[in-house]
């Protein structure tokens, strides 16, 4: 007897939706707009004629069906993960070559990768980091992880996410001092990356005066997150290089504002190529990671942040 079953694409977004209870998260989980979630929402509601959401200004909240569909729904998903992984496992070792950015590949990738190792076993990755723009057509790489606007040639690039910036610092660094202002900074060391005007650009959104932004030391890379953790003065950071390290207090961000940058992260792939198999699993498991920590991000800046007073 044949199955009577909604859509897989319906049950796939719901899913998603209920347990990251947001539309907007589900959506850049499965890498889709938030209107095909909502569509497919719609419809899987219309299939079993009830509703699992409701609407709200704020966004959506399950109903009582909705929060026990999902409940049901969330662990016959991981056992069908679970049985694709046992597939796979069985067959031969596939190779993944994956060009990085030191920054993130340091400061977000690194700790993240015992994740994906677990969830494909069957998939060896080969990490490289560097600051060189891959050439796809010359270099035996599939997938690299770039910071930018997404304007490169040549490749079809995959917004990971967007990026706001501001200042950080160690704990140790202003203990002493109360309650810092914007306009403090003047009295600390500024840690520049190797463009300046980030300094000058952030002070300017923020509506700060008096502060010199040229001083300070310049690094490489990210090697002004690693000095601010080191105590030697305020560096700015975005989300997803700083997130962990505000998590775990090795840094901390005295200000609220946040500046929103031009550039964001993107997966890029050779323009035209076939997205093979583990590049699929991996770019999908990015997406996945970005997603939380962007979330845990918003949870850290409710739970630990006051007004700034300037």
């Amino acid at each position: 007897m044949a199955r009577r079953l909604p859509s897989l694409n319906g049950l796939k977004a719901f899913e998603a939706a209920a347990r990251n209870e947001s539309f907007t998260d589900a959506a850049a989980e499965l890498f889709v707009s938030h209107a095909a979630i909502s569509r497919h929402i719609k419809e899987l509601e219309e299939y079993l004629g009830t509703q699992l959401f409701t609407r709200t200004g704020r966004g959506v909240e399950l109903t009582e069906p909705g929060t026990r569909f999902g409940a049901q729904l969330t662990p016959l998903f991981d056992q069908l993960a679970d049985a694709a992984r046992e597939a796979a496992a069985v067959g031969d070792v596939r190779s993944l070559n994956v060009s990085v950015e030191p920054a993130i590949a340091s400061r977000w990738l690194v700790g993240r990768l015992g994740r994906f190792n677990d969830l494909h076993p069957d998939i060896e990755l080969n990490i490289d980091p560097t600051s060189r723009l891959v050439d796809f057509y010359a270099d035996d790489v599939e997938l690299g992880i770039r910071y930018g606007l997404g304007r490169w040639e040549d490749v079809e690039a995959v917004k990971l996410s967007d990026v706001v910036i501001f200042p950080v610092c160690a704990p140790k660094l202003i203990k002493d001092d109360g309650a810092i202002t914007p306009a403090g900074l003047s009295e600390y060391n500024l840690l520049h990356e190797d463009r300046k005007q980030w300094w000058a650009e952030w002070l300017i959104a923020a509506g700060v005066s008096g502060v010199e932004d040229w001083r300070g030391t310049t690094f490489q890379n990210h090697l002004a997150l690693e000095a601010a953790e080191a105590g030697q003065g305020f560096a700015l950071g975005d989300q997803i290089l700083c997130t962990d390290s505000l998590l775990e207090n090795w840094l901390v961000r005295p200000f609220t504002f946040d500046m929103k940058d031009h550039g964001a992260y993107w997966v890029v792939r050779k323009k035209g190529s076939r997205e093979s198999a583990p590049a699929r699993a991996f770019r999908e498991w990015l997406m996945g990671e970005v997603v939380e920590t962007n979330r845990k991000f918003q949870q850290f800046k409710a739970q630990h942040l006051k007004p700034p007073s300037k």
